[in-house]
C-alpha cells in the first residue's frame, strides 16, 4: 500500500504498518542525503494549459466508464472489467465515493498533505506543518475504529495484509526513496495532476503503469506474503533509485 493506507493500517492496529514506516523514514532520509548532495528536480515552469487540462480530463473520463460501465468486447465480457470477488469488488455507492473524494481532495489541495515531504521538511528544516496534518488523520483513523470495533492490535490476522517484516520494511523503504526523488508522495502527486502540474500527472501515469505491471505480472503482495517476482522488482526497484539520485545531483 501506498503511505495513506500505511497510515490507516496504523489506525487500525496493524503493527506491519509499524516496520513499513520504519522503511519509509529510511528510504526518504537516503532521499534527504541525496537533496544534501546536490539532486534537484528545478523549479517549476508555466507550460501549456492544454497539457495542463488533460489528467484532470482523464479522470472525468475514468469517473464515466465507472458509472456508465460500457463492454467494448460483449464476448470476452468486457472491458470494461470489474471484479466479481476481492478487495476489488467492494466499494462504497459511487455517489458516497465522489462526494467523498471531493472532500478529501479539497482538504489535501489546501493543505499541501505530503507525508514524506512531512519527514523531509522535519530533516531539513524543523518544519513540522505537514506531519501535524497527518498526526491529525491517524488521530480520526484510530477514534473512529476504536468506536466502530475495528481496531486490532497485532500482526497477525490484519486486512489483506502479510507478516514479512523484511519486505514491508524495504518495500516502503523503495517508496519513500522515490516519493523524495519525485518531489512528493502518491496522494500528492494525485493532488498535483489536479492542479494541472504536468510532472505530476506523469507519475500518476506512472504508477498506474506500474500497478498494472505488478497485478498482471505476478508482482503484487497479498496476504499470504510478497511474491518472488516482487521481492525481484523491489530489489531493482531500489537499485534504480538509488542510480538516479546519485547520477542526478548538480555539481
Amino acid at each position: 500500500g501506498c503511505p495513506l493506507r500505511m497510515l490507516l493500517r496504523l489506525g487500525g492496529g496493524d503493527l506491519n504498518a509499524v516496520v513499513g514506516l520504519l522503511g519509509f523514514i529510511i528510504g526518504i532520509a537516503v532521499g534527504v542525503w541525496f537533496l544534501k548532495g546536490g539532486y534537484n528536480l528545478g523549479r517549476a515552469q508555466n507550460g501549456s494549459a492544454v497539457a495542463a487540462w488533460i489528467m484532470p480530463l482523464l479522470s472525468v473520463v475514468i469517473v464515466l466508464l465507472v458509472i456508465l460501465k460500457p463492454v467494448f468486447n460483449a464476448d470476452a465480457g468486457g472491458p470494461i472489467f470489474f471484479s466479481a470477488e476481492g478487495p476489488g469488488s467492494m466499494f462504497a455507492p459511487i455517489a458516497i465515493s465522489l462526494a467523498a473524494g471531493l472532500i478529501v481532495g479539497f482538504i489535501a489541495q489546501r493543505a499541501r498533505l505530503c507525508l514524506s515531504g512531512g519527514f523531509r521538511d522535519f530533516a531539513l528544516t524543523k518544519d513540522t506543518y505537514l506531519l501535524k496534518g497527518y498526526g491529525a488523520i491517524f488521530v480520526g483513523v484510530l477514534v473512529v475504529n476504536l468506536i466502530l470495533g475495528y481496531f486490532t492490535l497485532g500482526f497477525a490476522d490484519q486486512p489483506i495484509a502479510h507478516t514479512d517484516g523484511i519486505w514491508n520494511f524495504l518495500g516502503m523503504t523503495l517508496v519513500g526513496l522515490a516519493a523524495i526523488l519525485a518531489g512528493g508522495c502518491p496522494l500528492r502527486q494525485l493532488v498535483m495532476s489536479g492542479q494541472g502540474d504536468t510532472d505530476g500527472g506523469v507519475t500518476v501515469l506512472g504508477m498506474v503503469a506500474g500497478a498494472a505491471i505488478a497485478h498482471n505480472f505476478g508482482m503484487a503482495s497479498s496476504a499470504a506474503g510478497p511474491t518472488y517476482y516482487g521481492i525481484i522488482a523491489v530489489i531493482i526497484g531500489l537499485i534504480i533509485c538509488t542510480c538516479i539520485g546519485w547520477a542526478c545531483r548538480e555539481a
